[in-house]
């Protein structure tokens, strides 16, 4: 390997030439990707597509050759949508003998996390559906709610909640979850104080259905004139005047629920592009660099914009992450130019918004074997380095990282925070827990992320070339080494990513794509809790405590229900078939 020494010498004419032509380079790709005319590049949208052909057309104009077929695309299906399927989606007040029938889309609709089906209940209000006897607090105490419909309030009670803070279980489908726990057959959401009485919209959200459970909502004011006992203001009211529950059986009413929805799928692609390395004898030692190029569109699900507007605007992207395919681009742009003695496959990934779903789509079907890659090295969101610091996430992930990091960080006016651990909220997770070396490229939050306000002008486009200029120091250490870098498993007790809200980790990275009997794990890590109770990688999580897991948004719900400290059981399926059932016990581990 080259010296540290003769390191220096490289590392300054690789970096500051044509610095300025650099920087604007990368605000040309940002400025398209972030534009209006793409709308935010949500995965299934026109947006999207333009993205994806850019970043081929850029791939092509540099050089770059596809892998092994003709395309530069590797599709797949994701859903994107769900609608209601005909006439099926029915609601009625029944009381005595007298039934009135709620108008779709003007009194109720359907809720996009509904299971479908018919039902005819008796009728509980369940204040805002929420139990959590660890926070002192519990809409269900006291009530029977099986096989009946629960009407229960948006939002939370007051967030300064003395006895703690319940917004962790604001969600509809955290309360539809609790519902079902508690027997109930389905559950109507309805506005209180909170929020305007109106309609919210019908649309797909990631994790999919509630399995047994009707879910819609419906207007307050026809409920209320329907159901001579259900007084919405005074319920709520008391609610947060004495800071408990108002739960209460309405006597004489039922409501008949029909929900019928279909999901909508299309295809959407990771676009890779593969530069060939100058030594033969290496190229079965792939280097991947990737970026996502996908965001959130219009807004919904995973936005920062308060849930109760009504008012969708695109959401730019531009930091997240158009910066970081920029830096994409431009990367392979001047490895074209000097090509590393190892090839270098380049890939901007699809749908990491919805849970890094085009990198594991990749990993599940790469289109080389995974064998040949060596490393991966990620960027997402690169453009907003402020006071230099930079983020460098899987430093410890091959034992020369920080060493040489170090090196590149001496000739550059940035201070460096490294993150050991090579799991995290991005792509380079889903290479990671196949056992790869990584790193990542992280400039940090800011208080336009998942808003519609991070656009383009915002960029910090000559700290973002100083970064490429890093990634790029850094790969020619690594491309043109004598060996490649060394996988080490990182110990490592803490979560990435993980939701402040949650009290406990089990310490695994979820597979976030739909499994058809559980929530699949694609990793577990040293000295967690779930690698102590036995868990491995592939194992796939049925049951946790007393929550059935179908999906990602089953297990959080059900992690939310611990703390440190406690034990439970969880049940996994194992083995080629997936049909060995295990009982393991996990303790979630105390704070030290």
């Amino acid at each position: 390997m080259k010296t540290l020494y003769t390191l220096l010498a490289l590392f300054c004419s690789f970096s500051f030439v044509h610095a300025d032509e650099r920087s604007d380079r990368l605000q040309q790709h940002v400025k398209y990707l972030a534009s209006e005319e793409l709308e935010g590049r949500a995965p299934g949208t026109k947006g999207n597509v333009l993205a994806a052909e850019y970043i081929k057309d850029q791939f092509k104009k540099i050089g770059l050759i596809p892998y092994g077929s003709s395309s530069y695309f590797q599709e797949f299906p994701i859903i994107t949508d769900i609608q209601m399927n005909g006439k099926g989606n029915e609601l009625s007040i029944v009381m005595g003998n007298k039934e009135h029938i709620l108008t779709i889309n003007k009194e109720f609709i359907p809720i996009g996390i509904s299971d479908n089906g018919t039902i005819d209940c008796p009728v509980v209000f369940a204040g805002y559906g929420i139990s959590s006897p660890a926070d002192k607090y519990d809409d269900y105490a006291g009530i029977d709610v099986k096989g009946a419909v629960v009407i229960v309030l948006r939002g939370a009670p007051e967030q300064d909640n003395p006895h703690g803070n319940l917004s962790q279980f604001a969600s509809l489908r955290s309360k539809a979850m609790t519902a079902k726990e508690k027997g109930a057959k389905a559950i109507i959401c309805i506005s209180g104080s909170q929020f305007p009485d109106s309609l919210l919209a019908l649309r797909y959200e990631q994790g999919g259905k509630v399995d047994g459970m009707l879910i819609a909502n419906a207007l307050s004011s026809k409920l209320e004139e329907h159901i001579p006992a259900l007084k919405i203001a005074q319920f709520d009211s008391i609610i947060k005047a004495t800071k408990s529950p108002a739960s209460v059986a309405l006597p004489n009413a039922r409501l008949r629920i029909a929900v019928s929805l279909k999901e909508k799928s299309v295809n959407t692609s990771n676009v890779i592009g593969y530069l060939p390395g100058t030594d033969p004898g290496l190229s079965n030692e792939v280097i991947v660099i990737g970026a996502h190029f996908d965001h959130l569109g219009w807004g919904g699900e995973g936005s920062g914009t308060l849930a109760s507007t009504k008012e969708k605007s695109i959401h730019h992207g531009a930091d997240d992450n158009a910066s970081g395919t920029a830096g994409l681009i431009e990367t392979a742009y001047q490895l074209s130019k000097k090509p590393l003695k190892r090839p270098v496959m380049f890939i901007g990934f699809t749908a990491e918004e919805r849970g890094l779903l085009g990198s594991a789509h990749f990993v599940k079907s790469p289109v080389i074997g995974l064998d040949s890659i060596c490393m991966m090295l990620n960027m997402d969101m690169i453009g907003r380095l402020k006071d230099g610091k930079l983020n460098i996430g899987g430093i410890g992930t091959s034992p020369g990282f920080k060493p040489l990091l170090d090196s590149i960080g001496k000739l550059h006016p940035v201070t460096f925070s490294f993150t050991e651990d090579g799991f995290g909220p991005s792509d380079h997770a889903s290479f990671y827990v196949k056992e790869k070396p990584v790193l990542f490229y992280f400039t940090g939050l800011h208080s336009d992320y998942h808003r519609p306000s991070d656009t383009w002008e915002k960029i910090q486009y000559e700290g973002e070339s100083m970064i490429v200029s890093m990634v790029l120091q850094t790969l020619d250490f690594i491309g043109n080494g004598s060996k490649k870098p060394e996988y080490v498993k990182v110990k490592s007790s803490a979560q990435p990513g993980q939701t402040m809200s949650f009290k406990v980790s089990l310490g695994i990275t979820p597979d976030y794509s739909d499994h058809p009997k559980g929530m699949r794990i694609t990793g577990v890590r040293e000295g967690g809790a779930g690698e102590k109770a036995g868990l491995v990688a592939d194992d796939i999580i049925i049951k946790l405590g007393s929550t059935v897991v179908k999906n990602v948004y089953d297990y959080t719900f059900a992690l939310g229900k611990f703390k440190a400290g406690d034990s439970t059981k969880i049940t996994v399926l194992r083995g080629p078939r997936e049909d060995k059932e295990v009982e393991l016990e996990v303790t979630f581990p105390q704070k030290k």
